[in-house]
Formats: structure tokens, sequence, C-alpha cells
């Protein structure tokens, strides 16, 4: 009778990593190239059948994972080959010095140039900023910031003389299936095989937007809009907004964004755009 093999820990970590490192290394490049969370959220973006939610967390996942296999794989599988290799070293001294200096220099090449966003490094983050872009042009994205999160409840408030029991009735009216007033837009979403976008589009087809309560909200994509745009938005004056902001102890000009604005004043630009509105 032949003997079964026994489970071998030091093949499962093999090829457990190389899986990991593949999804890793795919989900990644996917997210690189996905669209701002407020487009793919409010739009229900997916690629390859996985929204961005879904492909953020493979990749957080596996990295988890990965992390868990080099553990086992150095301290379980090879544990003594490793302590081996590393006491002769001392013994005899490392043979291989520019190996060693290369690898880590060029390392530290790489983490210094990713935060200093020296070139090719800030090029490459640049691209994908510039693609991410692309997407604005492609699809609408919501009025208000994380807008799918908002319940009926908290929606009815950016219509004038609307109940939330007025939107829930206009939303069943067009068999969407809601379980609640306090669901939220994307959970109503996603149990009717729906987008957000598209409920915001039954509801604002019947009951117009009041401009008046929701541009007071900080709109999705604020980071990147720049006291011009935000003016526009708010109905004033682009130099009374610049004043609010040096009053604040910040310079900041027309052209600046709410983003690095934000940033000098160590609050968020969400902050910041309640701050530029207040009457």
């Amino acid at each position: 009778m032949k003997k079964k093999k026994s489970f071998n820990l030091r093949s499962y970590t093999s090829f457990s990593l190389v899986i990991a490192t593949i999804i890793m290394s795919w989900s990644g490049f996917i997210l690189f190239f996905a669209p701002p969370g407020r487009i793919a959220n409010w739009t229900g973006w997916k690629l390859m059948l996985f929204t961005k939610a879904e492909w953020q967390a493979f990749h957080t996942i596996f990295s988890f994972m990965f992390f868990i296999l080099f553990i086992i794989h150095l301290f379980f599988v090879n544990w003594k080959a490793f302590l081996t290799y590393f006491r002769s070293r001392i013994r005899k001294g490392l043979n291989r010095k520019r190996e060693l200096f290369a690898a880590v220099g060029i390392s530290l090449i790489f983490f210094a140039g990713t935060l200093g966003s020296w070139i090719p490094f800030g090029t490459v983050m640049n691209f994908g900023e510039t693609v991410k872009e692309g997407w604005d042009k492609k699809y609408d994205s919501p009025e208000i910031a994380h807008m799918e999160e908002f319940t009926l409840v908290r929606l009815a408030t950016i219509f004038r003389g609307v109940s939330s029991n007025d939107l829930f009735t206009t939303l069943r009216d067009s068999s969407i299936v809601i379980s609640g007033k306090n669901a939220r837009l994307k959970r109503i979403a996603a149990d009717n095989g729906v987008t957000p976008a598209r409920l915001y589009e039954i509801l604002t087809r019947k009951y117009p937007p009041d401009e008046g309560v929701y541009k007071h909200e900080a709109p999705a994509g604020i980071g990147k809009m720049t006291i011009n745009m935000i003016a526009s938005r708010l109905g004033k004056d682009p130099s009374s907004l610049i004043l609010i902001i040096r009053e604040n102890g910040v310079s900041a000009g027309a052209e600046s964004t709410m983003k690095s604005i934000a940033g000098q004043l160590g609050i968020s630009p969400h902050d910041l755009y309640s701050l530029l509105a207040e009457d």
C-alpha cells in the first residue's frame, strides 16, 4: 500500500506566497487606475465583477496574508537554515556586501523619491491623478460628498418642502424596495440592483434640489477644488473667502486648492468648507 504523503508546509507557503503576490499586485494595479471613491461609490463602478471597495478589500486582506505567510516562511519553515546562514556570515564575514548595499540603497532611493515626488516617482503618481481626473468627464459626481451614505431622512433636507415620506413613496412607486426611511442610499441601491446615482435621478425628476440648502454641504471632490470654484458654488466673491483664510493665518490665492489650504490650517477640507460657507 502506497504511503500517504504528509502535508508539506514549505510547499504550501511557497504556493500561497505566489498567489498572494499576484492578487496584491493585480489589485494594486487596478486601484491605481480606478476612479475616485466619490465616483465609484455613486455610480456603482465595477471592473471584472468587483466594485472599488471590494478591490480595496482584496488588496488589504491579501497584504495581511502575505505578511503572515512571510512570518511562517521565515520562522517556521526556514528558520534553522536562516539562522545557520546568519551565524556563518558573522563568523566568515559577509561576502555579498555590494548586493546588500545595493538593495538597501535602491530601497532608500525609492522611499525618498516617493516622499519627495522625484522623477520618475512623482511622474508616475501624477499620471495616476490625471487618469483619476479623467473619470470626472465620464461620470457624474454627487452634488454632496458621500451622498450615498445619506438616509432618506437626511436626503429630504436638501429638497424644499419635501419629507422623507415623500421620498419613500416616490421610490416605492418606481418599484424600488426599501426597508425603511433610515436605510442608506447605497444599501437601497444594492438591494435593488441599481446605483445611488439612479435613485437620486428618480427623486430629482420629481423634486428639484434646493440649491440654497445643498450649497452649504461640502461637495464631492472638495480637496481638488480651488477658491474660485468654491466661491462660485457659494455665490460669494473669491476675495472675501481669501480674506477669511488669511484671518486664520494662512496665505492663499484664487487658484489655491482646498486640500493645500486645509493642510496648512491643520483641518480637513470639509471643515474648511464649513468655515467658508458661514454667512
